[in-house]
């Protein structure tokens, strides 16, 4: 079916109210969920609740792309779900520019976008809406706590996750940030890629290079991780080693003590797909919707780690 009759069919069958279409009793909304990859940890959990929330439900098909880590990929996967007829869009942007082009697609299709997680570079009326954390701020909490636990001196490595991802520049910015209020603390970045073997290899690196390391600072848990296994088997115990996420691996890693803390990120699952819901039946929705990005440590971890 060419994509002009495909439409022209949707809108024939439902009410359209501001470019979305009005929820009809017996619809059964095709909900699809783009992930930059389905590998990591806080992903596999996201798409979990996600299947956990959609089970049993007579008004929901549930439709989960794999990004794969490359923006090509996911952006050919969300232009197939929206040529085989998605009505609403929940998605994590591998790459905030590269994944652009789909806001413009799923406009002139009449597919409303919710994005999560990592923003999308576009402007904010080509979105419905958008539901994740303060990443610049989340920089600053990890930069806050690592300065009172060093005393506000010494070196620190930062391992940056994947390039052109919102959350890794925001949270870098945040970051560095505050760490430049402390002229006596040296930040030296290294990038992860969000992957903990590369995180490792980088780590391998920093340690010949800056022997004097006092703590480190990755984008995620996995990353965290990563680096401290290195460090350890160099026999430098006792660093601050703080990562984000505070997931099920970041609450083992305290657990064990093979990290110091995690900034808390929720993977904003049911609540995204209940945002879209509402967006689906022309509810009102808050364009921003901020989730809280606590510091985990080994002494709150109870409160988080259930």
């Amino acid at each position: 079916m060419k994509r002009s009759t495909f439409i022209a069919g949707l809108a024939a069958s439902v009410v359209l109210l501001g470019g979305y279409s009005a929820q009809a009793e017996d619809k059964v909304w095709n909900i699809v969920v783009a992930q930059p990859n389905v590998e990591h940890p806080y992903r596999v959990g996201g798409i979990e609740r996600t299947k956990a929330w959609a089970a049993g439900r007579k008004d929901v098909k549930l439709t989960v792309i794999d990004g794969r880590r490359d923006s090509a990929i996911q952006l050919a996967g969300l232009e197939d779900a929206l040529v085989r007829g998605a009505d609403i869009v929940v998605m994590s942007p591998n790459d905030s520019d590269a994944l652009a082009p789909i806001a413009a697609t799923a406009k002139r299709a009449k597919v409303p976008l919710v994005i999560f997680d990592r923003k999308l570079n576009v402007p904010d009326t080509d979105y419905a809406a958008f539901i994740g954390g303060d990443n610049v701020e989340m920089g600053r909490i990890a930069a806050r706590h690592i300065a009172d636990k060093i005393g506000k001196k010494g070196v620190v490595i930062q391992i940056e996750g994947t390039p052109g991802a919102s959350a890794t520049t925001d949270r870098k910015t945040g970051f560095e940030e505050v760490m430049k209020q402390y002229p006596d603390i040296k930040v030296y970045s290294y990038v992860g890629h969000y992957r903990m073997h590369e995180a490792a290899a980088a780590m391998e690196d920093a340690a010949i290079a800056h022997p004097d390391v006092v703590a480190v600072f990755a984008h995620n848990d996995s990353m965290a991780l990563g680096a401290g296994k290195v460090l350890a088997e160099r026999g430098k115990n006792g660093l601050v080693i703080v990562g984000m996420d505070g997931g099920l691996e970041a609450c083992q890693g305290l657990k064990e003590g093979k990290i110091t803390g995690s900034v808390h990120y929720p993977t904003m699952f049911p609540e995204a797909l209940e945002l879209a819901m509402n967006v689906l039946a022309n509810k009102p929705v808050q364009k921003v919707n901020l989730v809280e990005t606590p510091m985990l440590t080994a002494e709150n971890q109870t409160q988080y780690c259930k």
